[in-house]
């Protein structure tokens, strides 16, 4: 059978092995990603310095404009690859000063979540 398609839809069947294998590696990459983010281990974990703004908001639930003021973060910057240290030393704090301004900015999201709510949920 796989011979016979070889032969007469090779392109098809090529195609066909191309989507499959990028199927695979996007449901993989979806699911490790969905059990490392649901494990409560990995949820509004304390601040360390290889961490990283992308990190931090995935672990906090925090939305980007919410990050920004947190990790003083020019909004209109392209996100880029920065460790939490270099955040702090950028900016002459501690990161228990981040630390105290992304819980702050956790706060904040969920009290704007709360007040967006309908009422009696």
């Amino acid at each position: 059978m796989i011979k016979h398609l070889w032969h007469t839809h090779r392109l098809a069947l090529l195609a066909f092995a191309v989507a499959v294998t990028a199927l695979g590696y996007f449901g993989v990459k979806t699911v490790s990603s969905a059990i490392y983010w649901n494990d409560p281990a990995h949820q509004n974990q304390q601040l360390a310095g290889w961490m990283t703004p992308r990190y931090v908001a995935q672990s906090y639930h925090l939305p980007r404009e919410y990050m920004v003021e947190a990790l003083f973060i020019d909004p209109d910057a392209p996100p880029r690859r920065i460790s939490l240290d270099a955040i702090a030393n950028a900016n002459g704090v501690s990161l228990a000063d981040l630390q105290a301004r992304v819980d702050a900015a956790a706060a904040q999201h969920d009290a704007d979540r709360a007040a967006r709510a309908p009422a009696g949920n």
